[in-house]
């Protein structure tokens, strides 16, 4: 068993530890930084979550703390973990596993702050997730069925009518997601102020990263950068890999890739796409969509603004099957209620002739007229851009496809 003097002689966490014994005016420093392992709480055991649960109370009644998990396999059944006020959870990297098991009757996070249908009853700030694996079965290199209504992470946090600080400001980074319903949701009023960032997600029943819920306020004002998706939306349902409800977001570096379809886009515009955007106000730059089997870019409302983004060969012949067909979807599809989008240096294109995906690269729908589109488009299968009633004065599009 690895103690805690062993852990934390000569390392980064031991200048951590001597920070947080400078700074605590509630409790020392050894019970503000604890190590899973000595409070027993082992890789392999059945479900840890409950004596995990137990010691984050703790520090959260302290003021906050983190607990370290040394690597291994860490159950955890549908009761999952519970996040509190400034407490951090952290990994090792992808060697600290946290593995969901048994039966998860209702959509609910391994890791999470309230829960899906009902937000946080205390105020929760500034809680930290960081360098771990979520992932369902033992061989981190193999696929697993996901468990159904599992997600990686899911906050919905509410810190009452006049919150001291109307941001709760958490920090997700380092994580890996593998083998689950759905990976991230951020919803609660509060889940503001947030920064998720090197994320690496892959094999989703549904959607990898819902931001906001319909309907609803929340999940505003966050950063989201250098993030890998793919395939997302196994189940074949109406789904996205990445959905936005929400506004003011910006998103850097997030790629989409391999997510399946079966449905018609006459069913359902959203179904297999990389990123679907119901929110406004958000912004987008150097965001890629490839190889989806819906549209790459689903924009229905306004305002949002995309920079040098890239849709690379969504409708990919080997992401879609049933009512989809491959080159049916768009690079950019753009709605009637998506007026004010601005795509500036932006890219649609096939990357190859013999698996051809997207039909038009730059599709809007004919009744918007406030869009301005600065862009290139290269080997679409039916035209470079379809921009309805724009004016030559909003739209540059360079047709470079390969005349060979």
């Amino acid at each position: 068993m690895v103690t805690r003097a062993q852990f934390l002689g000569g390392t980064a966490l031991g200048v951590l530890a001597a920070s947080m014994t400078a700074t605590s005016a509630s409790a020392d420093s050894s019970d503000r930084m604890l190590i899973a392992t000595d409070e027993g709480i082992n890789p392999g055991d059945d479900a840890v979550n409950n004596k995990i649960n137990k010691l984050i109370d703790r520090l959260a009644g302290d003021g906050g703390g983190a607990i370290i998990f040394p690597p291994g396999i860490y159950n955890v059944d549908s009761d999952g973990i519970q996040l509190k006020n400034q407490v951090s959870i952290m990994g090792l990297g992808e060697a600290t596993q946290f593995r969901p098991v048994g039966e998860w009757k209702e959509l609910a996070g391994v890791f999470r702050i309230g829960s899906h249908s009902s937000p946080s009853s205390d105020p929760v700030y500034r809680t930290g997730i960081h360098n771990l694996s979520i992932k369902t079965g033992e061989d981190s290199m193999a696929h697993t069925d996901a468990i159904p209504n599992t997600v990686g992470i899911l906050f919905n946090t509410s810190n009452g009518d006049k919150p001291a600080d109307p941001d709760a400001a958490h920090r997700i980074s380092g994580i890996t997601l593998w083998d689950l319903d759905m990976g991230i949701i951020l919803k609660g009023k509060d889940d503001q102020g947030c920064t998720v960032s090197d994320i690496r997600g892959r094999r989703f029943l549904r959607t990898a990263l819902q931001v906001g819920e319909i309907g609803a306020e929340g999940g505003a004002d966050n950063q989201f950068s250098m993030i890998d998706f793919s395939s997302a939306n196994l189940s074949r349902l109406d789904c996205a890999t990445i959905e936005i409800y929400t506004s003011n977001c910006s998103f850097s570096q997030v790629k989409s890739w391999y997510s399946k379809r079966t449905m018609s886009f006459d069913e359902a515009v959203k179904a297999g796409s990389g990123y679907y955007v119901k929110g406004t106000r958000n912004t987008f730059s150097q965001c890629d969509a490839q190889d989806n089997g819906g549209h790459g870019f689903v924009l229905e409302y306004p305002n949002n603004t995309l920079m040098n983004c890239v849709s690379d060969s969504n409708g990919y012949a080997e992401n879609v099957s049933g009512k989809a067909n491959p080159s049916e979807a768009h690079g950019f599809h753009i709605l009637s209620g998506a007026h004010g989008t601005q795509l500036i240096g932006c890219q649609s294109f096939n990357r190859t002739k013999d698996k051809p995906g997207q039909k038009i690269g730059f599709w809007i729908d004919n009744s918007n007229t406030q869009v301005t589109l600065i862009g290139s488009a290269a080997d679409n299968t039916e035209a470079a851009a379809q921009t309805g009633s724009l004016n030559q004065s909003q739209k540059t599009v360079l047709n470079t496809d390969d005349k060979k």
